[in-house]
């Protein structure tokens, strides 16, 4: 058990980290580039493994719900706060709160939910297939033991 809560949290760690070019080009570039949600998962697994996570038939599932807590997270209360403090609002959540109330920038904010949940599938894909991979070559090993 005290490995999963390790590798758990090294998943969300490696999560954060990978979400952060994603953050600033949202921020600072003014433009959403979801491609980028694709690299949480590979942060997800980077991390997990770091912290040694076990490497077993729920891993794919632990990295596949920590990628979209982030994705989700990131898109809904990180990059609007951080949009805040760019244009000089105060960053809190009563300010978020606010935002929150215009139609328009929530019809923005669920249309960018989606497209990111989308790329963030399609890198979780890739991440997955390649996990899957590597258990069944150590399963092999292991019967060929």
């Amino acid at each position: 058990m005290k490995n999963y809560v390790f590798g758990i949290i090294g998943g969300i760690i490696g999560g954060i980290v990978a979400s952060i070019p994603w953050v600033l080009l949202s921020v600072y570039g003014n433009y959403i580039l979801s491609i980028l949600a694709a690299l949480i998962a590979m942060g997800v697994v980077f991390g997990y493994r770091k912290l040694k996570g076990p490497m077993n038939r729920s891993t794919p599932i632990i990295v596949i719900v920590l990628s979209l807590v982030i994705v989700v997270v990131t898109t809904l209360v990180i990059i609007p706060l951080a949009s805040l403090g760019k244009e000089g609002y105060e960053v809190s959540f009563y300010n978020l709160q606010i935002l929150y109330e215009s139609k328009e920038y929530m019809n923005a904010l669920m249309m960018d939910l989606v497209i990111s949940i989308v790329f963030t599938f399609l890198g979780i894909g890739g991440v997955i297939s390649k996990l899957k991979q590597e258990l069944q070559l150590e399963d092999k090993t292991v019967i060929g033991s």
